[in-house]
C-alpha cells in the first residue's frame, strides 16, 4: 500500500513538473492576474479554478491535480490571483470576464464550455458569476458547470455566526476572522434587519426568502458542491455547533433546487477528508474535492 501511494505521488510531482508549464498573465492597469495552463491538442473548452480568500493561484496548484487531469482532456485551465477586489465582488466579476474573452478569442473555444468553480471565497465567487450570468445577462459568459467546495452561501446566515464567534471568544482565529470579515459585510451591505434588500441582492442564497433568494438563477446550471461539516473539528478548534458550519446553507440550498426540479445540482458530503498542505486536519480545505470525480462531472455536462 505504501509502495503504490509513493509511485502516484511521484508520478503526479513528476507530472506537475514536466507536462504543464504555467504561464503568468500580467496587466499594466490591475494587479489582478491569472496563470494559464494549455494542453498539447486543440481546446475543446476550459476550466477557471478560483482560489480561497487570501490564497495563491501557486498555493492552490500545489494542493490539486484537477490541472493535470483537464490538461489530458485538451482543457484551458486558468488559476486567476485576485490582489484587488471588494465585497460585493464586482471587480473580481469584471476581471473574470477579461480573461475568458481573451481566452476564447485566442485559442478559438466555445464560451459555452468554460466551467468554473473554486474552495470557499473561490465557490461563492463561481455561484454567484453564474447567478448574475442569469438574473443580470451581464457576463461574459454563462458557465457550463459550477463547482463549489464548501461556499458560504447566506450573508444573512453569516453575520450572525460571526458575531457567535466574537461572543463566544473561543478561539483566537475564529474571532479574528469574525472581526475582519463582520466589519467588511456591514460596511457593503449594512445590517440584515435594516438592510434586508442588500442581503438578498448580495447573498448567494437566502434561507429566510422563499425561493432561496438568487438561487434561483441557478435552475439550469449543473452545479457540483463538496462539504465536509466536520462538527467535532469544529467544536474542539472554533467553538462552534452545526448551526455555524457552512454545510446548513448549502444542504438547504441544493434541497430547495431539488425540490424545484432541478436534475443537475449535487452534493457530496464527506468525512475526515479535509487537510491541509502543512499536514493538519481542516475540514474547509481543497483535499475535500476529489478531483477525478469533479472533473468527470465538468465533462459530462461539456457541450459536445
Amino acid at each position: 500500500m505504501k509502495c503504490k501511494f509513493f509511485l502516484t505521488l511521484f508520478i503526479f510531482l513528476f507530472s506537475k513538473v514536466f507536462s504543464q508549464k504555467p504561464e503568468k498573465i500580467t496587466f499594466k492597469d490591475t494587479e489582478n492576474f491569472y496563470y494559464k495552463i494549455l494542453p498539447e491538442g486543440k481546446p475543446v473548452g476550459m476550466i477557471i479554478v478560483l482560489p480561497g480568500g487570501g490564497e495563491t493561484p501557486e498555493r492552490v496548484m500545489n494542493q490539486i491535480y484537477l490541472d493535470e487531469l483537464a490538461f489530458e482532456k485538451n482543457l484551458i485551465v486558468l488559476f486567476p490571483g485576485f490582489e484587488d477586489g471588494n465585497f460585493t465582488m464586482t471587480i473580481e466579476q469584471k476581471f473574470l470576464d477579461r480573461i475568458a474573452k481573451d481566452v476564447v478569442e485566442k485559442h478559438k473555444i466555445s464560451k459555452d464550455n468554460i466551467a468554473i468553480g473554486g474552495l470557499s471565497y473561490g465557490g461563492m465567487l463561481g455561484i454567484k458569476y453564474a447567478e448574475i450570468a442569469i438574473r443580470d445577462k451581464n457576463t461574459y459568459f454563462t458557465p457550463s458547470a459550477v463547482f463549489a467546495l464548501d461556499p458560504p452561501l447566506d450573508y444573512e446566515k453569516m453575520y450572525y455566526q460571526l458575531n457567535r464567534d466574537i461572543e463566544r471568544n473561543f478561539s483566537e482565529a475564529a474571532v479574528n476572522e469574525a472581526k475582519y470579515f463582520s466589519k467588511e459585510m456591514v460596511d457593503a451591505i449594512g445590517y440584515p434587519d435594516k438592510n434586508k434588500e442588500n442581503y438578498i441582492k448580495e447573498s448567494m442564497f437566502l434561507y429566510s426568502e422563499k425561493d432561496g433568494g438568487n438561487a434561483k438563477y441557478l435552475m439550469n446550471i449543473p452545479l457540483l458542491i463538496y462539504t465536509e461539516p466536520g462538527i467535532m473539528w469544529q467544536m474542539n478548534n472554533r467553538g462552534r455547533d452545526l448551526y455555524d458550519t457552512n454545510c446548513i446553507s448549502i444542504t438547504a440550498m441544493i434541497n430547495l433546487l431539488k425540490l424545484k426540479g432541478h436534475k443537475n445540482a449535487d452534493l457530496v458530503i464527506v468525512n475526515d477528508r479535509g487537510i491541509r498542505p502543512e499536514g493538519f486536519r481542516h475540514p474547509h480545505s481543497w483535499s475535500i474535492m476529489d478531483s477525478e470525480e469533479c472533473l468527470d462531472w465538468i465533462l459530462k455536462h461539456l457541450k459536445k
